[in-house]
This record gives structure tokens, sequence and C-alpha cells, in this order.
């Protein structure tokens, strides 16, 4: 909890631990002391990542040149591995989609 000064016409608060961005809210009296309202959404993932159900989601998308044993994805000229607990490795551009796909297969 941050105890120190704000400027009256200080709007927002960066925290100095996490850096994040905190809106100062007024408490609606015109005095010179303000409230920080801080809100902490805490959001794990819904279920572990299994490489044989991605595989199985990447399936049902079309793609059909990624091996679970090895955690290789290839697509065109350019090739990713994706590991056991969802990391992946590579080229930009593939990378992005593929983590992508985990999001979106992890969402579902």
């Amino acid at each position: 909890m941050y105890k120190g000064p704000f400027s009256p016409y200080q709007k927002f608060f960066k925290c100095q631990y996490c850096g994040c961005i905190t809106k100062i809210v007024a408490d609606g009296s015109n005095a010179e002391i303000r409230k920080i309202i801080v809100t902490e959404t805490i959001v794990g993932p819904s279920k572990a990542f299994d490489i044989n159900d991605f595989s199985a989601f990447l399936g049902k998308r079309g793609i059909k040149s990624f091996d679970p044993v090895s955690g290789i994805l290839k697509l065109g000229s350019q090739e990713v591995c994706v590991s056991q607990d969802g990391a992946v490795e590579g080229p930009g551009s593939l990378k992005l989609r593929v983590e992508k796909w985990i999001e979106a297969f992890m969402s579902s």
C-alpha cells in the first residue's frame, strides 16, 4: 500500500514494485486526500497444456504437419518447436502464430 503524497492533478500512479499503472479515484469531497482503488485479478490457466490434445486441436484446424512426439511444427519453409509445457521456440512470424493457436487451445 502506497502512503506517499499525490499531486491534486495526478490521475494515475505507477507502482514502484511491479510497475503497473493504477488510476487514482477521488473520494467525492473537495479535500486534498485521494484514495487509490486497486483491483487485482489473478487468472490461472483453466487447464494444463497437453501436447497430444494440442495436436488434435491443430488437426481440427487442418494443420497436419505437427509431430507431438518431437514437438516440431512445419509450415512451408519455417519450423518451430513446441515443448511439453507449451513454450514455442523458432522464427518470429510462425512462433507468434503458434502462440496464438496455443492461446486459443487453452481458452477452449
